[in-house]
């Protein structure tokens, strides 16, 4: 299995095409600095290392594309991309204690870092800022849309919970997990993008369909990264395996496993499941997987009324190169 990663230059290229993405890190920082860290030694100590970690911010990215194919940016679409980036900053922060994770992007996670205690209130903090940013700017519709998807986030965490310790794994459950632990934030992204410049409500509709299909491939995305090199991804070699979470390939394959292979699958060496899963077709399965997701949002897209003067097949195959 080859890995696929976002390609910087590509990256840059799409933001260089937005104009309005220099407004938007400008606000962000903004907002950041003077209207969310304030005084608080501790706060600006935690605050500066999220900035200077920060990823790629797709998400953002993502909302102001879909925003311009339906309308015109105005004051509202910045606020939901800040908003959707805290949020997702936010919701990485509890990710990292929920997994025990060390490193993020590369780098010492917060919890790595500060422990554990410390990282989950700097989240909850950072949490509850993103979603007073929204009324602090009198936007109670960004509000709702953002509520919604932190719900859909905490529920999809839990069920994965539940589903670690059932004895039968199956794929349904599967998705139904990854639709709301992932894909409910890129389905807020795009809503909220497309109501913040006055689209109708089949089109924010729409626009929500199209990051519903994108979240769930970069889910798939990101479980097949868990199969590579922490030097070549930034992330711990095996984690989901040895956490007892089925990523997409190996739920696929366990289920068509007879005995013998699925005591490789789960508790073979990483060189030895990960051999097993390439000669069953898991890894290729998964990319079809991908690609099927990315054709829809994109059909999906081509119906908004200014997708034809933006590069969004462009967007969302750099969305789905990767994770971020």
């Amino acid at each position: 299995m080859a890995l696929i990663t976002s390609s910087p230059a590509t990256l840059r290229s799409l933001q260089e095409s937005l104009p309005e993405w220099q407004v938007f890190e400008a606000f962000y920082q903004r907002l950041l600095q003077t209207g969310v860290y304030r005084d608080n030694w501790l706060l600006a100590k935690l605050g500066g290392f999220l900035l200077r970690r920060s990823g790629k911010r797709l998400r953002p990215l993502l909302l102001l594309y879909i925003a311009k194919a339906c309308g015109e940016i105005t004051e509202a679409t910045y606020v939901a991309a800040c908003l959707i980036e805290i949020l997702h900053n936010a919701t990485l922060i509890h990710d990292d204690v929920v997994d025990d994770s060390e490193y993020r992007r590369g780098f010492f996670s917060m919890r790595a870092l500060w422990g554990n205690r410390i990282a989950v209130l700097f989240g909850d903090w950072l949490l509850a800022q993103g979603l007073i940013t929204a009324l602090r700017y009198q936007q109670p519709q960004l509000l709702q849309y953002a509520s919604e998807a932190v719900e859909a986030l905490a529920e999809g965490e839990l069920l994965q919970l539940k589903r670690m310790r059932e004895a039968s794994q199956q794929l349904d459950s599967y998705f139904k997990v990854i639709q709301k632990k992932t894909a409910a934030l890129f389905q807020a992204a795009c809503k909220m993008g497309a109501w913040s410049v006055g689209a109708s409500e089949a089109l924010i509709e729409r626009a929500g369909a199209i990051g519903q299909e994108l979240g769930i491939a970069f889910q798939i995305r990101d479980d097949l990264l868990d199969w590579q090199t922490t030097e070549r991804t930034g992330k711990p070699v095996d984690a989901d395996r040895r956490q007892k979470r089925f990523t997409l390939p190996l739920l696929w394959a366990f289920q068509q496993a007879t005995p013998p292979q699925r005591k490789v699958l789960l508790q073979g060496s990483f060189r030895e499941s990960k051999a097993l899963l390439e000669a069953m077709g898991a890894f290729a399965y998964a990319e079809a997987l991908i690609e099927a997701q990315t054709q829809k949002a994109q059909r999906l897209a081509e119906a908004l009324p200014y997708a034809q003067n933006l590069p969004l097949t462009q967007l969302f195959h750099l969305l789905l190169k990767g994770s971020g």
